[in-house]
């Protein structure tokens, strides 16, 4: 009997390591594809902002040089001027998008002050109660998945201000141990069944645009509506993604108080 159950103890204990190994190489995996992806950010964006908006900003430049030699009185200089404050307008844009792909390796700022200010802006234009939750110890999260996260809460965000005609708004962030939660909620009209069984509403790219964020980093997507009864957007993404900072736990519990540390 006692060696039966050590060969027992044995063999969980082989198995429980061997897990532990494959979890540590899919989580270096992941953490390397993570970084190949955020270089790749990182030249797309210095291509941008070298070659194509420094092209537009010297067309518009040479616009405004023949625009300012047009007469005061001409139709023709009007029409330039409204194209050139039209084009000012897609500068801005591009500017902010480029500045979007760096900021993911730099920004420091957490994602539930991010999405907080996100909420307060269209919470000018679209009146409702809105406020963000966090639950659990506030971890350091990824640069990809957190711009990735903000992305999707942006998008969940506009649509319950927008389109929802929600009264309250909230935004829980859970970290756990084993994963991080991220979940947005209202109280509006909710969504059409034939919009979520389609992916999308007609001429919107919104939904597909989540599950596509989604899906890039390894987080499971669940979007659940009722008419009348509102809208729920549930994120789930594992802790060895999500998380910058790895919490390791020694083989007996009552180590864990000691074995907590930090690795970048």
């Amino acid at each position: 009997m006692w060696f039966g159950t050590a060969c027992a103890i044995g063999t969980l204990l082989t198995l429980w390591l061997l897990y532990i190994l494959r979890v540590r190489q899919l989580s270096v995996r992941i953490q390397e594809r993570i970084s190949e992806r955020m270089t790749e950010r990182e030249r797309i964006a210095r291509d941008l902002h070298d070659t194509f908006l420094q092209g537009i900003y010297a067309l518009v430049m040479r616009f405004q040089t023949a625009a300012d030699q047009l007469r005061s009185d001409e139709p023709a200089r009007q029409m330039l001027e409204e194209a050139l404050v039209q084009s000012d307008q897609v500068l801005s844009e591009g500017r902010e998008i480029v500045l979007g792909l760096r900021a993911g390796a730099t920004d420091k700022t957490n994602l539930s002050n991010s999405l907080s200010i996100a909420g307060e802006e269209l919470r000018k234009f679209h009146p409702a109660d809105f406020r963000v939750v966090e639950k659990g110890e506030q971890r350091e999260l990824n640069p990809l998945v957190r711009n990735e996260l903000y992305r999707i809460g942006k998008e969940a965000l506009s649509n319950a201000f927008r389109h929802a005609n929600a009264a309250e708004i909230e935004v829980e962030i859970t970290y756990e141990s084993t994963q991080l939660r991220v979940r947005f909620r209202d109280d509006g009209q909710g969504i059409d069944p034939t919009i979520l069984v389609d992916g999308r509403r007609g001429g919107h790219w919104g939904l597909p645009g989540m599950h596509e964020r989604a899906t890039r980093i390894a987080a499971h997507l669940n979007i659940w509506s009722k008419p009348g009864a509102g809208t729920e957007v549930d994120l789930l993404i594992p802790a060895a993604i999500a998380y910058r900072d790895k919490i390791r736990t020694t083989w007996f519990p009552w180590f864990r108080g000691s074995s907590k540390h930090t690795d970048i």
